[in-house]
This record gives structure tokens, sequence and C-alpha cells, in this order.
């Protein structure tokens, strides 16, 4: 991975780290006053995307979408205007299995999506750096890469290279705060001081059809 060597502030470089080392902590975001226990349910793990034809055009920052919606972002988080991919997540649930060492004390949940290349030629798979599961569609939570042994969250590796119309299906752990509810996924990658493409600032979000909202701007934390 090239290093961060851009217009990062310090506090933006280490987020970024913490990001790439594939766990990532927000202190002082929203809590939750809900001490309901999650119920797993059953949403879908994959999903069938179609490429159109012709230049897509990219997700503007706050856009707000239902969970199966896809997303047009930055195939790397660390790349905010190269080459983009197309982030299909299908749902957010209740996680079982995980192990305490990850839970951590907190609300495991896992998180699905499906990522396909939009490059013409083969070039190093789309990354989901930046995907986190969220209480209010703007804070993320503490994510995980998934670990071996998870039934329902599979650590299976992409593609080492992919090419246009080419997709992968993965899985993360979103790690809430104990008795904290999760329901919407966002994408909130903070690698640029590009207004138009600072995710941070105001994410895309998904969560359950008619529940999506635009997200607030004012930044979180």
């Amino acid at each position: 991975m090239r290093p961060l060597t851009r217009t990062l502030s310090p506090t933006r470089r280490v987020v970024v780290a913490m990001i790439a080392a594939g766990t990532l902590v927000v202190p002082g975001c929203a809590t939750s006053t809900s001490t309901e226990t999650p119920t797993p349910t059953s949403v879908p793990t994959t999903a069938a995307v179609t490429v159109p034809a012709g230049p897509v055009e990219g997700t503007a920052p706050g856009t707000a979408l239902d969970f199966g919606d896809t997303a047009v972002l930055p195939a790397d988080a660390f790349d905010a205007t190269g080459p983009r991919a197309m982030f299909t997540v299908t749902g957010i649930t209740p996680a079982e299995g995980v192990p305490d060492d990850i839970s951590d004390g907190g609300t495991p949940y896992f998180l699905y999506v499906t990522v396909t290349s939009l490059t013409r030629r083969p070039t190093a798979a789309p990354s989901v750096i930046g995907l986190s599961g969220s209480p209010d569609g703007r804070a993320p939570t503490l994510t995980r890469a998934p670990v071996p042994g998870l039934t329902d969250c599979p650590d299976t590796a992409p593609p080492e290279r992919m090419r246009r119309g080419e997709s992968y299906s993965t899985c993360l752990i979103s790690v809430a705060d104990a008795g904290e509810r999760v329901e919407q996924v966002i994408y909130w990658a903070d690698t640029t001081s590009d207004v138009s493409l600072d995710y941070q600032r105001a994410p895309v979000s998904w969560a359950l059809p008619g529940a999506s909202a635009a997200p607030s701007t004012s930044g979180a934390g």
C-alpha cells in the first residue's frame, strides 16, 4: 500500500493508518440509549451486479441508499481521485460466534457487501476500507476484517486482480458499544481535502428500505 504523504493532517493520518491495519476505533462518537439485545436476522450475503454501459457517475457524499443499492466510490480509499468501483451493501445483521477478543465487550454485527470492478484492464481488487456499521448513518463503529471459523462471515480473500464487471462478496465485523443498535452502513473514508470527496463529513449511507435518510453533515463525534 502506498505511503500516505499527501494532504493528510496528523489526525487524519492516524485514522487512516488504523483503517489500514484492519481495525477502526472511533472514540467520542454517538452513543446509544438502547439496552435491547439485537436478534440475528437473515440478510442477503451477495448481490448480482451488472455494470451499465458507458461511463459510471460517482456517488456524491451524503447520498442515502437502501440496502441492495449500489454506490460508485473510490476503489482505493487512499486514492480518492483514482479508479472507482461499485459497492453494493446488502445488509447488516447481529453476529453470532464472534470471539470475545474480537468483540471486546461490544455488540458484533456482520456487514455484507459485494464489490464490482470498473477498470477496463486487470488491476488490484477494490478495497472495502472506509465501510463501517453505524448507529445513526453518520458515526462509524469499530470495524474489523473477518476472522477464521465464522460460518456466517467467512474469511475469504478477494481476487488479486479484477477487471470491469468482475465482482467479489465479502463480510466485515462491525463492533458497536454494548447495548447499541446498528442498523445502517456507511462509507466514510477521510483521505482527501477535496470537499467533493469528503465522505467523512457526509458519509454515503445504506439502511432498510424506507428508513434511509440523508445523514447530518455536521461531522461525527
